[in-house]
């Protein structure tokens, strides 16, 4: 580790530590100052005018901001051998730098991440049917042997099983932890852990010796989302953590999947209640590709130069609309229309077979007009 790197993991490390600073009032402080070194020379005057930021925590950020603490950590992660990226490397999981509460460092054991994999989460229950956990598996089995990285919790159940399907296809699975990356949580998955390093990734943002607990598990789950083009829920009861890993999903403009199940089970009450609220209903990997055509690999079909019968302003709209999913509420900040304006071409560029909007109020092109 070069030195200029060492002292950014310590900075950063301090400044994590300082009470009250999580990812958001990190990012803010960054955003605002431009570095940690100048967030430290900062008067309280400044540090209070920070978004979300109090003049008690700018107080509290000059009194127990402390370097020598965070060096002792640093000296621990450099002798456990893990790798970390800071959410500004390029190394850094691509689509979670866009998230909100996105991880300032994240640490990480086994094979380098890779930008250029695609990845897709499946969760569930810790609980599962025989069903449900023969369901996670197969889809992951599926899913991996396409080339496709499946991404979870390695919790009990439809998490570990999902991690088991993509290695028993010789394929590559990630692993986000809820705990750091000394603390296997459940115990009972050593093994696993085992063979996802040989092959997969581990992923943490937590610093050594840090258990899970009830804050920790929601905190993975913005990661296991973010990280992936869509989550797959395959059984999840009616408080399932699952089902928060599905709404965070939502948030973050990504696709979410179900697979439907008995009414009477309680393994199933989260996930036909999804389908219910509109998330793609999953018995195979191909309703998965039909939904994320591009997941498996580039849509070979035509790109017009113009669509016929199209205004100056839907050519406009159109350009700004690729395979990838966009938010309504972004492609209003981009072209300074109102939601209400957007809708209204939106739906006429849908009528047309142009666009054709996909959950969370997303927007793609339909598959003939997506390039080659």
């Amino acid at each position: 580790m070069d030195g200029k790197r060492k002292e950014k993991l310590i900075q950063t490390i301090a400044l994590l530590k300082v009470p009250g600073i999580g990812p958001t009032r990190y990012k803010n402080l960054i955003n605002a100052f431009g570095s940690i070194a100048d967030i430290l020379k900062a008067p309280l005057s400044e540090l209070e005018h920070v978004r979300e930021f109090s003049r008690s925590q700018a107080s509290q950020l000059q009194q127990s901001y402390d370097e020598t603490k965070a060096e002792v950590i640093s000296h621990q992660i450099g002798n456990l051998k893990w790798e970390f990226h800071f959410s500004d490397d390029e190394e850094y999981p691509k689509l979670l730098k866009n998230i909100h509460h996105t991880p300032p460092i994240l640490f990480h054991i086994g094979q380098p991440i890779d930008n250029n994999d695609r990845m897709i989460a499946i969760v569930g229950t810790r609980r599962p049917t025989d069903a449900g956990r023969q369901m996670a598996f197969q889809l992951a089995k599926s899913l991996a042997s396409d080339g496709i990285v499946v991404v979870s919790g390695m919790a009990e159940g439809i998490d570990s099983s999902a991690h088991a399907g993509a290695l028993e296809a010789g394929g590559k699975t990630i692993a986000i932890w809820g705990s750091s990356l000394d603390y296997v949580f459940p115990a009972s998955n050593k093994s696993l852990a085992e063979r996802i390093k040989e092959s997969g990734t581990i992923i943490s943002e937590y610093f050594p010796g840090t258990r899970p607990d009830k804050a920790t598990f929601p905190a993975r789950n913005r990661i296991i989302s973010g990280m992936s083009e869509g989550v797959i829920v395959v059984e999840a009861g009616q408080k399932s953590g699952a089902l928060i890993t599905a709404s965070l999903a939502l948030e973050q403009g990504r696709e979410v999947f179900a697979v439907p199940g008995s009414p009477i089970s309680k393994a199933s009450i989260g996930t036909n209640q999804l389908i219910k609220d509109g998330a793609s209903l999953v018995t195979s990997v191909e309703d998965i590709y039909t939904a994320l055509p591009t997941l498996k690999g580039t849509v070979i079909s035509k790109k017009f130069v113009k669509p016929p019968d199209m205004t100056e302003v839907e050519e406009q709209l159109f350009k700004l609309i690729s395979s990838e999913p966009i938010q309504l509420d972004q492609l209003s900040r981009t072209t300074n229309l109102s939601i209400g304006e957007l809708a209204q071409l939106l739906l006429t560029l849908e009528l047309k077979g142009i666009v054709r909007e996909i959950s969370g109020k997303r927007f793609v092109l339909s598959e003939e007009f997506t390039s080659c």
